[in-house]
């Protein structure tokens, strides 16, 4: 039992990282920086994701995470501006000048893009769960079912 607990919590640690680096690595490549608050966020994120992340996988069930973590995404973003660009004048970000934003923070563009990266991010949770963490994987696309197994290294169709 204290063996499975301290596999679980370094799974646990390895999905932050996981996201934390990842979030900071796209932020770096398309802005040429990032900051410290958003690898947190990045790492908040992926540990939803990978909450959420059930065993049986269907579009519709995918669709569904991305929508919740782009929401949960989108409502870190405003408190996270609101505490450290609005009050603290950090000026990480700004979407101040794109359409429909909040006070600066959030915006319709940047929710599709969060949208988006969670459904990457469920993939990047599942090659974790699989290469990491060891576990068996159900996939249910098109109507046809594959199950991964990490223990056989083998792909079964039914």
């Amino acid at each position: 039992m204290k063996k499975k607990r301290k596999y679980a919590a370094l799974g646990a640690v390895a999905v932050f990282l996981s996201g934390g680096f990842a979030y900071g690595l796209i932020e770096d490549i398309s802005r040429g920086f990032t900051h410290i608050s958003m690898g947190i966020l990045g790492g908040m994120a992926m540990l939803l994701i990978h909450i959420l992340n059930s065993r049986e996988r269907t579009l519709v069930k995918v669709l569904a995470r991305s929508l919740m973590s782009a929401v949960f995404i989108t409502l870190c973003e405003l408190l996270t501006g609101e505490l450290l660009n609005v009050r603290m004048g950090l000026c990480i970000w700004d979407y101040s000048e794109l359409p429909m934003n909040l006070d600066g923070q959030i915006c319709p563009l940047f929710s599709g893009i969060w949208f988006a990266l969670s459904a990457i991010g469920s993939l990047l949770d599942d090659i974790i769960r699989y290469f990491i963490l060891r576990e068996k994987r159900n996939f249910i696309l098109f109507g046809r079912e594959e199950l991964y197994a990490a223990d056989t290294n083998i792909s079964h169709t039914t």
